[in-house]
């Protein structure tokens, strides 16, 4: 099968200038629309070594594929399966990044050391949009199936009830994923072999799925929030540098300039809980000391 009719490659990465997303989500869809651009380029190449594209002399490599075809397609897959690992250790990220907020802190109290990261994406995605929209097990399966490919003896698989849904969805996901079918989609899945079209598909959902969870987010977090996020992130440390080497009257464009390098959008709840100066200086310290008990 040609590139161009394997399946189509995710077009709802972008953050649109007027959208208000949070930090995590930033960080996630910038994750994932760099493994869309390399599979695009990727996938591009592959189909004009399976039509006939010579080797350069300039490549110093070994490469004489016995069948072109058959090389192209194996490298396909090996392609898709490192693409499906970068975008679920993304959104394991993303989720790990909200779980932090106090209003998740129910959610993170049933959780121990053995609780799987396909576990903690249900949980917290479940918590904002529910267990009825097919997104959240589409997502838990693009969790799972990177489960599958980086431990080989690994039997991640949909519980029942998420995989009810995604059947009982099969229409519309038919609809609005260009005629994705959910049976062959989770067959592909127990075969371990993904097309371009199951990982689109999956890639898009779960786009879909944190825009949506991203909405029961305050942008303008509480302190509590704030705070936990820039303990998350690694900032409060940054900023105590800064206090030390900062004299006090430049302090405030110096705190600003680190927000904007290491965290831009937080910049603005900064703003609302620590400062003026004084509150800012306050709260390095008070946040530091924290943090040491």
């Amino acid at each position: 099968m040609k590139a161009g009719r394997a399946g189509s490659i995710p077009d709802d990465v972008a953050t649109k200038s007027t959208d208000r997303v949070s930090h995590p989500l930033t960080n996630l869809l910038k994750e994932i629309g760099e493994a869309v651009a390399n599979l695009n380029t990727l996938v591009v190449g592959l189909d004009a070594v399976e039509s006939g594209h010579e080797k350069p002399e300039s490549l110093d490599i070994s490469w004489s594929p016995i069948d072109r075809r058959i090389a192209a397609r194996r490298s396909r897959k090996f392609v898709l399966e490192a693409v499906l690992v970068r975008v679920a250790e993304a959104i394991s990220e993303y989720v790990t990044a909200l779980s932090k907020l106090p209003q998740f802190a129910t959610v993170r109290s049933k959780w121990d050391g053995n609780t799987s990261a396909s576990d903690r994406v249900a949980d917290v995605l479940e918590c904002c949009l529910g267990n009825k929209n097919f997104v959240v097990p589409a997502t838990v399966l693009l969790v799972h199936w990177r489960n599958r490919i980086v431990h080989r003896k690994s039997k991640a698989k949909l519980d029942t009830d998420h995989k009810r849904l995604l059947q009982e969805s099969d229409d519309e996901i038919s609809d609005k994923y260009k005629h994705l079918n959910v049976d062959c989609l989770l067959c592909h899945f127990e075969e371990q072999r993904p097309t371009l079209k199951d990982v689109s598909s999956l890639i898009s959902m779960s786009i879909r799925a944190t825009r949506d969870c991203d909405k029961h987010i305050q942008i303008n977090l509480s302190k509590d929030a704030l705070d936990a996020w820039l303990t998350y992130y690694d900032i409060f440390p940054i900023l105590a540098r800064v206090k030390a080497e900062t004299a006090p009257e430049k302090l405030d464009a110096a705190i600003r300039r680190v927000l904007r390098a290491n965290a831009p959008l937080l910049l603005d709840s900064y703003n609302t809980h620590y400062f003026p100066l004084g509150d800012a200086q306050e709260g390095i310290t008070q946040r530091l000391s924290s943090n040491e008990s």
